[in-house]
């Protein structure tokens, strides 16, 4: 009895294997409680693991895991950066599970974009220069402030006057000739400022680099927001085409994402004065990068490529700039 007691457990085992268990003998996932007919499991993906993990069953898990994460990465970055629409091609096609998905991809490379972005140093000096000597930011501020054209009249003694309060504003524009005074753009964000200073106590520099600091914390949302219309203009500029609209989004991410790369690399070239050279030729690459996954994934002639090229750039430059001058406006408004 006790012979018999030992060999149930070598009976089962030959059952699971007889029937296809994974590779640690379970004979249902141990995540979903499907039963198993190879190492991983039909209904939910979990790979076929011993209940209990020794240390070094799980150091091994760990790196296999790293690795296999790692291979598709790397695989998918080398494709995105050297092959120009040949991984949108083979993701459309259906070949997906050997690449890094796009999405995520976007969401790592715009956080590593945007984190060097905002970290790079800034330039103890700039290229603006005076008697051949280079101005220092101190100098070029005041430089700039000189050149301020802003109308501040005062009505009494004609000479420019800078009003304090939304009173003393009122009080100015008043007096003007009806044709000097401010149009309602312009009074509204010149009452703007004066209650910014009235309110919060700030002066000019504060405001401008608020309003700076505002603006450019909104500049991923906005380069966000336009990926779709990207791809709505390819859809309109191949309407013509056999593309679903979620193609031409498929399209857009890998572009945004090899955007992402080219301009972490220029970064990082302008960090270095010797190699910023690079970065003229970072931006032909992107040109001819967007002109060669065009062609490619929509196998147009090079003649109509080149013309919906130079659509797509010219009418999504359109949309950035609009999308840019929103964006002012609205950081300003919300000061």
């Amino acid at each position: 009895m006790e012979d018999l007691g030992k060999s149930i457990p070598v009976t089962e085992a030959i059952v699971d294997s007889e029937q296809g268990a994974g590779t640690a003998g379970n004979a249902n996932c141990l995540n979903c409680g499907t039963p198993l007919t190879g190492k991983f499991c039909s209904q939910c993906g979990q790979k076929d693991l011993p209940r209990r993990q020794a240390v070094s069953d799980l150091s091994l898990n760990f790196i296999s895991s790293f690795f296999s994460f790692e291979s598709k990465f790397f695989k998918t970055f080398g494709s995105l950066l050297l092959k120009p629409g040949i991984l949108i091609r083979e993701y459309n096609e259906g070949k997906r599970e050997r690449y890094y998905h796009p999405a995520r991809m976007y969401v790592f490379l715009s956080f590593i974009f945007f984190l060097i972005f905002a970290y790079i140093p800034d330039e103890e000096k700039v290229n603006l220069t005076d008697n051949g000597r280079e101005m220092t930011r101190e100098e070029k501020r005041a430089f700039l402030d000189s050149l301020n054209t802003t109308d501040k009249w005062n009505p009494v003694s004609g000479e420019s006057f800078d009003p304090n309060t939304l009173a003393e504003y009122d009080s100015v524009e008043n007096a003007k000739p009806v044709e000097k005074r401010d149009g309602s753009v312009e009074r509204y964000f010149k009452k703007k400022f004066i209650t910014l200073k009235q309110q919060r106590g700030w002066d000019e520099k504060t405001i401008w680099k608020s309003f700076g600091e505002s603006l450019q914390a909104n500049i991923p949302k906005m380069i966000f927001f336009l990926l779709p219309i990207f791809a709505l203009i390819l859809k309109l500029l191949y309407v013509r085409r056999d593309f679903y609209y979620s193609e031409h989004l498929v399209f857009t991410v890998f572009f945004y994402d090899f955007l992402f790369l080219a301009g972490i690399f220029g970064l990082l070239f302008s960090l270095v004065s010797w190699l910023e050279w690079i970065n003229f030729f970072i931006f032909l690459y992107v040109n001819f990068y967007l002109y060669k996954a065009m062609r490619r994934v929509y196998g147009q002639s090079r003649f109509k490529t080149i013309l919906k090229f130079f659509s797509v750039i010219w009418i999504f430059f359109f949309c950035i700039t609009f999308a840019f001058v929103i964006n002012a406006l609205v950081t300003l408004i919300l000061l």
